[in-house]
Formats: structure tokens, sequence, C-alpha cells
């Protein structure tokens, strides 16, 4: 068994957190398949990006612990200081292996001085994820920033996963510009797919026997009973969404909807207040109710009192090549679902009739799917059992991460990470070392400012243009210098 470095996103679920993501929920599912497997964890959990912040009274790890399993949140918000301690406790602990686990952890856990075969989750595809944000804002400033983090994930990782099979083929194509696909790695399987798991909570609640916490009580005890449960991103799409929701709430006076999560900090804070007046518009506000982020326990409890789980996506890249856990989770929590057709999750769903599914942007479509679920109660419960069983047997931590676990009882540096040991002895990481011009480039723009390398040059040409110079230039040539 291997001793392992695990670094990941949090914060870690329980009964009090209130934000959580996917990517939260990613650090746990491969935490507890190690664990599972018999390895040795030091698991680091780093802040929520845009929401971090540093306790002055607290150590620099401070500890936690569930289901037995001992984890360290990193006291940190700033990426240098929390490189800092990443690196002291790779010095102090000497891992066999380094598992990342998510973007926000892998670009960090890429800049470590260490030559320990590296495995690098790329949980989403980022760039996908970068251009919804720029369309979202309006701004493509942030394309340099996201790949920035991207491309040192890729130059120094030794084994990849992704969250879809298209998902990989997109990473192939980056990891060709940057030089990784070289003679070294002609035959190397470099990426795996990793799927969103369910979490072990929502596959243990009981589908009978629990008190109703919600419904009579936030919403009526006959209302459907709609539920969005997590954030409103960058890929969603709220005009279609609200244009459907109040074309079924016209149509049934029972349909209410129920939200949790809605607005991510740091990150889209437009999509959904776009959502809320957008129904405010169509007069169907008075029929949402708006949660917030709330207590893990309670959302638990929102799953058992609401009839049918939402997804709505725009059709853009990041759906194309995403995953959506949330859809997974309210799965097998034995929530029917209904959801748009984009991602690869979602066509699995469309082809073992595991929810209710329409094309993207089809509004009708989509508000008279609601209300075909409304009025077939048995229709519902068929699905949703079919969705549950389905779900236990191919989305567990174990099932989902074979590859993870299959690679682990051998790691090893990728082709060309281990050439470049054997060839540059001295070097602290294969990152810091190159074997190929494309290699170079992108080393080059790692540690240089492109819009300042522009700048010097253009400044350099200038003064080659400059009176003084040509007449000092002509000076050296009379004079034979």
């Amino acid at each position: 068994m291997s001793k392992i470095l695990l670094i990941g996103t949090g914060p870690i679920f329980g009964p009090d957190v209130t934000f959580f993501s996917g990517q939260a929920h990613r650090s746990w599912h491969f935490a507890r398949a190690l664990a599972e497997e018999g390895h040795k964890l030091h698991i680091l959990i780093l802040q929520v990006e845009g929401d971090a912040r540093k306790d002055p009274s607290q150590p620099a790890l401070i500890p936690g612990e569930r289901d037995g399993l001992i984890y360290f949140t990193v006291n940190a918000a700033d990426p240098t200081e929390i490189l800092s301690i990443l690196t002291e406790e790779e010095n102090l602990h000497s891992p066999d292996v380094i598992v990342a686990v998510n973007v926000n952890a892998a670009w960090l856990a890429a800049q470590l001085p260490t030559w320990a075969p590296f495995w690098a989750d790329l949980y989403g595809h980022l760039m996908g994820e970068a251009q919804a944000k720029c369309a979202r804002d309006q701004d493509d400033s942030l394309l340099r920033h996201f790949w920035r983090r991207q491309r040192i994930i890729l130059r120094r990782a030794d084994r990849l996963s992704t969250v879809s099979y298209r998902q990989k083929l997109a990473t192939l194509g980056e990891l060709g510009t940057i030089g990784r696909l070289n003679r070294f790695t002609i035959k190397y399987p470099f990426i795996s797919v990793i799927p969103s798991a369910a979490s072990e909570e929502y596959l243990q609640l009981p589908n009978t026997g629990y008190s109703h916490e919600f419904r009579g009580k936030l919403f009526p005890v006959n209302a459907f009973a709609l539920l969005w449960s997590g954030g409103f991103n960058t890929w969603t799409d709220p005009v279609t969404l609200a244009a459907a929701l109040s074309l079924a709430m016209e149509q049934d006076p029972n349909i209410h909807l129920v939200v949790t999560g809605g607005v991510i900090k740091g990150h889209d804070e437009q999509t959904f207040v776009q959502f809320a007046r957008e129904m405010e518009r169509t007069g169907f506000g008075d029929r949402c109710h708006y949660l917030g982020w709330i207590e893990g326990a309670k959302v638990l409890k929102l799953y058992q009192d609401c009839d049918l789980g939402l997804c709505l996506d725009a059709l853009v890249y990041e759906s194309v090549f995403g995953a959506r856990t949330r859809l997974t989770n309210m799965m097998a929590a034995g929530l029917p679902v209904l959801t748009t057709v984009c991602t690869e999750i979602t066509e699995e769903i469309a082809e073992h009739r595991l929810g209710y599914t329409v094309a993207p942007g089809d509004v009708h479509g989509y508000a008279d799917a609601i209300l075909r679920a409304r009025r077939n109660p048995a229709e519902r419960r068929e699905i949703a059992a079919r969705a549950r069983s389905y779900t236990a047997k191919h989305f567990s931590y174990r099932e989902t991460a074979r590859p993870l676990l299959s690679w682990l009882r051998s790691p090893s540096l990728a082709p060309d990470n281990a050439h470049k040991q054997a060839r540059f002895p001295r070097a602290q990481s294969p990152a810091d070392v190159a074997l190929n011009p494309l290699e170079e480039e992108a080393m080059l723009l790692e540690r240089h400012d492109v819009s300042e390398l522009v700048r010097q040059a253009r400044d350099f040409e200038r003064i080659r243009r400059s009176f003084p110079y040509r007449v000092a230039k002509a000076l050296k040539k009379l004079l034979g210098r």
C-alpha cells in the first residue's frame, strides 16, 4: 500500500456545513476510495477559493475528522502561503505518491519541488468553464488566468483523470499543445475517466418513515415541489429555466420551486439573480422559495420532501465536457430528476430511462416534462427506483475510482518525466526542465508575463529605430567593433 499525500478542495460535507460543491464531494470521493483500499493518507483540504480566510488564532493546519478519517484544513488564503504549507508537508511526510483532486488543488500540487509520482484530477473542463465565465462577465481577460493553471498541471502530471470521455479527448489535445505528446509517451495511457460518484449520505437516505421538515411548512402539503439544489453556475440557462417553470406554474397552481444554494460567491453572482428577477417578472416569484446555502442535514431532509429534482444547462462547451454531481446525488437519494441532455451523465440518464430528459433550450418540452411528472406519480416512483439502483451499482466511490486504484498498485512517473529525472538529476521537479521546443515555450510562458515580454520587445524596437542607436551602430561598424 502507498503513502499518499491527498490534496483536495473543501469543505468536507457534514450536518452543519452550509456551502459544499461538486469539488468538495469529489475530494471526499477520492479520500474514501483510497482509504477503503488500505492506503495511508495524509489529507490536506483547501478552503473554497474566493471565500478563503486565514484565522490568525488557528494553526496552519486545522484538524478535522469524518468517519474515522483525519484531515487538515489549510488555514491560508494566499496561494503563495498555501504552497509554502504544502511544500513543508510534502517534505515532512515524504509521500510515495501525490494525488490532487480538482484543478484548484492540482495547480498548487504541480508546483511542489518533488519527483513523487503525481496524479492530477481535472474535475470538469477548465477552459470550458473559463469560456462560460468570460461570456457571463463579458470579459475575456480571465482566459489567461485559467490557462496558466491548466498548463502547469498538464506539464507536471504523471497521470490525469477527467470526469467524462469527451473531456478526456479535449485534455489530450491540450497535452499535445505543450509537448507532452512526444516520442516518450507514444503508447502511454495519460488519462483515465473517473465519473462523479454518488455520495454515501444520499444513498443511505430512507424512502419512507421520515418526518416532513419542509412540506406543510415551507410549501403546502399538497404542493408538487421542484428542487434546485446547488449553485446557479455560468453554464445554467436562467431565462429558459424561468420561462419553463412559469409556463408549468401557470397550468398547475400546486407547483412550487425550492432552491438551495443560488449565488456562487466570488465566481458567479449574476446567474441566480437573473433567474429570480425573471420569476418575479412573470408573476410566479411567490411560489419560489429561496433558502440559500443551508446546512447539509437540512439538504438531505429537503431531498426527501421534494417531488422532482431539476437541472437545466445551456448548450455550451462546459456542458459538453463536464458532469453534474447534483444529478448523481438526486438519483442516489431516490429523487426523480428532470434534466436537459448536454453532459455525458445526462446522456446516460436518457439512454437508461433514469429520469425525464429534454433538449437544451426547449421551454415547452421542459414545462411539459414537469407536468407529466406531476400527473404520473407511479411513473415517477418507477423511474426513481430504477435510477437509485443504477446509481448504487455504477457510481459508488470504489467503482468509479477503479482506474486510480489500479495505478496505485504500481505508481510511476510518466515516461517523459522519468527521462527528465535521468537526464536532469539536479532538477527539483519534472516541471523545472523541458525535453522539446513546445515544453520550452510553455515553461517560458509560465515564468514570464507575456504582456511584459511584448512591452520589452516593443521598447527595444523603438530604441533600435532611434537616431542615437543608429549613430552608435554606425560608429561601431566604422571602428570595426
